[in-house]
């Protein structure tokens, strides 16, 4: 029979009640330092016409039920399209092709040929999240570490 012994149980209850708090606090700080790396990551791989979509990308961490989830992309609706590319067989929505023709070709007549090429030769993918978190995985990890660290040092205890 083995017999243990507690010197300072109240203390270590304590310890114990307040240490849940503490990492998940840890691990929401943690997702936010992540978010915030994929973010500036994908700002930097983001192609730029305008530099509006590299302006759209935000990030944002949440708790939904048990799990912390961070996110990080943009609302403009041709964001998935850069990111993902277009199949053929799609004719798109002229009316925004003419600012974009007269912008980058100086005439906005131009626009419905653009289209045509596009419903042919459909849009070539430009990965600009998912290169971000491949990216900065490694970081994320150590990120992760460090703030558990943190919070368990916090306590008075060793990481």
């Amino acid at each position: 029979m083995i017999t243990i012994t507690v010197k300072g149980k109240d203390e270590t209850l304590k310890l114990l009640e307040r240490l849940p708090q503490r990492l998940v606090l840890a691990l929401v700080k943690g997702m936010r330092d992540s978010a915030i790396l994929v973010q500036s990551l994908a700002k930097t791989n983001a192609p730029v016409f305008r530099g509006l979509l590299r302006v759209s990308i935000l990030q944002g961490v949440s708790l939904e039920d048990n799990r912390i989830v961070g996110h990080v992309g943009s609302a403009l609706t041709y964001a998935p399209v850069v990111e993902f590319g277009r199949t053929t067989g799609w004719f798109p929505n002229v009316s925004e092709l003419k600012v974009w023709a007269r912008r980058k070709l100086g005439d906005e007549r131009k626009a419905f040929v653009i289209g045509r090429a596009i419903k042919t030769r459909g849009f070539r993918k430009q990965p600009y999240l998912l290169p971000a978190l491949e990216t900065s995985r490694p970081r994320v990890e150590i990120i992760f570490q460090s703030r558990l660290a943190e919070a368990i040092q916090a306590e008075g205890g060793e990481a």
